[in-house]
């Protein structure tokens, strides 16, 4: 890999040295499309999808075949980290509930407790006392693989399910990950399922509970509140345990009846969810819960038998990392970036690859309704673009925004394609507001204080996000210049108050806040973007802010580098070294935003020229996405289309700039 740092006294970039850079980048890019004209990079997590397919397969007597177990334990035994155990990312530090898991998956697939690449997880499980200060998720898998008694977690009733839904506390009202999470987690817990152990469950039962496994019912009564304090984002609040208090109450006189029809019920809404993202879920994580709470109850069901084919869709894998669960497909959202790259690249090349990116993304957007949707706590998906492919259903504002804003510039897009993208956001929009993700915000109540994950935080409800509202702003901007004769007074107004909140929402230092990525230079480059869509010039006070605070944090060797250690606390961490991904988030929100940054572009452009390889890729690892405040995700594509969107900015602005001059050069001789 090529250095990422270069001398401060080292002269700018030539526009040829930039040019050629962003070519090769260009190249690189347009090399990467799929046969259907797409993108799509793999979202890395961490290896605990995957020791839950093998949870999975294992509870259902499925078997895996010997070279996906190889691969597996390929997988394993790459991620781990420095101290031999596992991390939530690879930043994360050790998390008893990560390596937990992994090391009991990689003991179903065969390996020895001896191996030595799992010493280091026997250790740390001999130092914890057991797995006794799991986070509850963690307990819930071993409850399914009888590694631990249920009577060790708070009850999840499946009664809650039956609640009117005008109570603000519904699940229905949680935002979708953690409903349908907690969904299928209260079928498994009502019908109390677990596979009965066999020899090699009782010899896992050992290595995981060196001190002795867990009967009495007072010692698992007290495990429940036991979780370790370094994986603990979310502790419960004394809302939280006066609920815990409650549902345990009701667990010891609830009725059979009524249990039985909250199951019914339940399963039915998960038999539902499975036919409308043809049978992939929301994501692997709900996919799994969702799959084993069907099989439980009826291993024949034909749903069931669509639901295990489907979990090909979440796989990636080969010879070099192993076997991978993603945590999210993104063919969507890398295509629309990519196109905006290539877009601001100006290429004449690059027309085709264009075409056919829109052509592949017009035929990816939700334009059928969705029968029973309401009855199922949905928003109306017509119109919207997922994240993933346009089968899994579930389309996600600001996948919708930058689709639009890609192919507002291009022919393919018609006027009621795009009426419907953006009756599709504004059914999104909150009264802040602000845009939530998957939907608008559901109750008025404020929900966090009943978050039982305890390792993420805001999972609670939908909220209105800095990166969701601008990307929404810049989409309804690009479609009033798009098709004048369809802006309303309405769609006006929604514009009018998203700004507004983008207005509200950024710091004093001049930044903004994020969600989905790491951290404030994420959110600043979106904050930028949207106020500059809806008409702010550079010297409104908020982007001549915003771009104050990006120069200020640009490093000697030219690029920007933000830790992800600030994500938790909201806060600006500076890292070790400089980013490909940040640096081309930051040089996109200057030149959106400044017209007297030629200097820390140039600076940033040599940066990126010295981190390219001579293919045109940029392959640094980086985990730039994240998600809940502590789950850090890395978008294969980001390192790529993103350094190509900015160095095509970079040399538009030279352009402009060389054009300026020529005017006043002209203008000057014709006096």
């Amino acid at each position: 890999m090529i250095s990422t740092s270069t001398a401060v006294a080292k002269a700018y970039p030539s526009d040829d040295v930039i040019g050629e850079t962003l070519a090769r980048g260009v190249d690189a890019l347009v090399s990467m499309r799929a046969d259907d004209g797409s993108w799509e990079g793999e979202c890395v997590w961490c290896p605990m999808l995957a020791a839950q397919y093998v949870f999975t397969m294992h509870l259902t007597g499925r078997p895996i075949p010997e070279d996906r177990q190889r691969r597996l334990l390929l997988q394993f035994e790459r991620t781990r980290l420095e101290s031999g155990v596992w991390g939530l990312h690879p930043h994360s530090g050790d998390y008893l509930f990560t390596t937990t898991l992994v090391y009991i998956a990689a003991r179903l697939l065969g390996a020895s407790p001896e191996a030595s690449w799992l010493r280091s997880a026997r250790e740390f499980f001999a130092r914890e006392r057991g797995v006794g200060s799991l986070p509850s998720w963690g307990k819930f898998w071993l409850c399914l693989l009888d590694l631990y008694d249920w009577r060790g977690i708070y009850p999840i009733p499946p009664e809650l399910w039956l609640l009117p839904r005008s109570l603000g506390v519904h699940p229905s009202n949680f935002y979708c990950h953690t409903r349908l999470i907690y969904m299928g987690m209260a079928a498994l817990y009502g019908a109390r399922f677990r596979r009965r152990a066999n020899t090699l469950i009782e010899e896992i039962r050992g290595e995981v509970w060196p001190q002795g496994y867990p009967r009495k019912r007072r010692q698992l009564v007290r495990l429940r509140d036991e979780i370790r304090e370094e994986e603990l984002l979310a502790p419960h609040t004394p809302t939280l345990k006066a609920l815990y208090r409650l549902v345990s109450v009701h667990e010891l006189v609830h009725r059979a009846g009524l249990r039985r029809r909250a199951l019914s019920l339940i399963r039915e809404r998960i038999k539902w969810e499975m036919r409308a993202t043809e049978y992939v879920g929301l994501s692997p994580v709900n996919g799994f819960l969702h799959l084993l709470a069907l099989w439980t109850n009826d291993p024949t069901d034909p749903d069931c038998e669509r639901a295990f084919s489907a979990i090909e869709n979440w796989i990636w894998e080969d010879d070099t990392d192993g076997t991978r669960v993603s945590g999210a497909r993104s063919v969507c959202w890398d295509s629309a970036f990519a196109l905006q790259a290539l877009q601001a690249a100006d290429d004449p090349g690059c027309e085709e690859p264009i075409a056919e990116g829109a052509g592949f993304l017009i035929g990816q957007q939700i334009r059928k309704p969705l029968e029973g949707h309401a009855e199922a706590g949905r928003i109306d998906p017509r119109g919207g673009w997922c994240f993933s492919a346009v089968g899994h259903g579930w389309p996600v504002s600001d996948c919708t925004a930058e689709a639009l804003v890609a192919l507002c510039s291009t022919s393919e897009l018609s006027a009621e394609a795009a009426m419907e993208a953006i009756s599709f956001l504004l059914r999104c929009q909150n009264l802040d507001g602000g845009f939530g993700s998957y939907e608008r915000r559901k109750s008025r109540l404020d929900l966090g204080p009943l978050n039982p994950s305890e390792m993420f935080a805001r999972c609670m409800t939908e909220l209105s996000y800095v990166e969701c509202t601008a990307s929404c702003v810049e989409a309804i901007a690009h479609f009033e210049r798009r098709f004048p004769q369809l802006v309303t007074g309405v769609l006006k107004r929604a514009k009018h108050k998203a700004v507004r909140f983008l207005r509200r929402q950024q710091n004093s230092d001049g930044s903004w806040p994020s969600a989905w990525g790491v951290n404030l230079i994420y959110g600043t480059m979106f904050g930028i973007r949207g106020l500059v869509a809806a008409g702010a010039k550079n010297d409104d006070p908020a982007v001549r802010r915003a771009c104050w605070w990006l120069r200020h944090r640009q490093r000697p060797d030219g690029g920007w580098g933000e830790d992800p250690a600030g994500c938790a606390e909201g806060r600006y961490v500076a890292a070790q070294r400089a980013s490909v991904i940040q640096t081309s988030w930051a040089l996109i929100a200057l030149c959106m935003g400044s017209s007297d940054d030629r200097a820390a572009l140039e600076r940033g452009a040599d940066f990126l020229a010295g981190c390219q390889e001579e293919t045109g890729e940029w392959v640094v690892d980086e985990y730039t996405g994240v998600f809940f405040q502590s789950a850090l995700l890395d978008y294969r594509l980001y390192r790529q289309y993103f350094p190509v969107w900015a160095l095509g900015l970079i040399q538009q602005d030279g352009r402009h700039r060389e054009s300026a001059r020529a005017d006043r050069r002209s203008g000057g001789h014709a006096q």
